[in-house]
């Protein structure tokens, strides 16, 4: 899924995540957080008490998550295909809180 950017390794960096530098210090932390961010946003979004599984999610990307949400609630699961698969939700009572949003085929006409 990633780039060129996000599989870079700089070899005077004793970690391989760490990138840099764009124009101060390395690491930088600047182009790896908000990969995660968007990343993270893609396949959840809150409002309120209501979790919004891949509301930006690409059907043809499939994922491992784990996520953390508000009210001290996680979800992990896998997306195949477009399709939440294998969804376990922490506290379970926070299940009924939880909107998949169907993947569309960003190709096809409507």
């Amino acid at each position: 899924m990633g780039g060129d950017n996000e599989k870079a390794k700089r070899p005077d960096s004793r970690f391989p995540a760490f990138w840099g530098p764009n124009f101060d210090w390395i690491p930088d932390q600047c182009n790896g957080s908000v990969i995660l961010s968007t990343l993270q946003y893609m396949l959840m979004q809150t409002d309120g008490k209501k979790i919004i599984l891949l509301p930006a999610w690409p059907k043809e990307w499939n994922a491992d998550f784990k996520l953390h949400a508000p009210y001290n609630t996680t979800l992990e699961g896998r997306v195949v295909n477009g399709e939440v698969i294998d969804l376990k939700v922490t506290p379970e009572s926070r299940r009924k809180d939880v909107i998949v949003v169907k993947s569309t085929d960003p190709t096809s006409s409507k």
